[in-house]
């Protein structure tokens, strides 16, 4: 069965800055997956989203967090449309983001491709 996963909502919705921290959150998981190392749940410094343009301070990374947490996931299996969050969990912790994404979506990253917001 094929599937294939849209993450577009993602980036035509976005404001720059979210679409920014979007960027570190699934890229994070997609280096790790790579790697070899899928886990329970990920987490990531607040200070990883701080060196990306348009993104000040921890409010805006939160801002971004409830941004993210309005789109779906787009994942087609076979003749079924599915829609996903790209979270199950997320929080903002000691400076650390952490967060669990459901096993759907944590399936197709590593072949899923998203694009720069303009």
């Amino acid at each position: 069965m094929t599937t294939l996963a849209k993450f577009s909502m993602f980036e035509t919705r976005l404001n720059p800055a979210a679409f920014s921290c979007f960027r570190v959150l699934f890229e994070n998981v997609r280096d790790l997956i790579a790697a070899g190392k899928k886990a329970e749940g990920y987490e990531i410094p607040v200070a990883s989203f701080l060196e990306r343009d348009n993104v000040d301070d921890l409010q805006a990374v939160a801002d971004a967090i409830r941004e993210i947490l309005q789109c779906r996931v787009e994942i087609k299996k076979g003749e079924y449309l599915y829609f996903y969050t790209f979270f199950n969990s997320v929080s903002i912790e000691n400076g650390i983001v952490r967060y669990t994404l459901p096993p759907e979506v944590e399936e197709v990253i590593p072949s899923a491709a998203i694009t720069a917001n303009a």
